[in-house]
């Protein structure tokens, strides 16, 4: 099985993606203070534990595009990002 190129777009759709954590907070807190039905205490620490590993999974997964772009030579100079092609 080959390695996937990646180029610039994948790179900053994963770091697009860590960001929903924060929006994945704010939904939580959303519940926790504005639903009419409480959430227990176990349901919080079950949601929050989730978010956790979820959050941990984002972000092994944009690091692996990152180290995939260092290998692949992505990124030529300060500032600068080569193309995607195959050389």
């Amino acid at each position: 099985m080959t390695e996937k190129k990646y180029e610039i777009f994948d790179l900053e759709a994963e770091i697009m993606s860590v960001w929903n954590t924060k929006d994945d907070l704010e939904l939580i807190t959303s519940r926790m203070m504005d639903d009419p039905d409480p959430m227990s205490e176990d349901d919080i620490a079950n949601v929050l534990i989730g978010l956790t590993e979820l959050h941990d999974i984002r972000c092994k997964k944009l690091f692996n595009v990152f180290e995939a772009m260092l290998r692949e030579r992505r990124f030529t100079a300060m500032g600068k990002v080569s193309p995607g092609l195959d050389t």
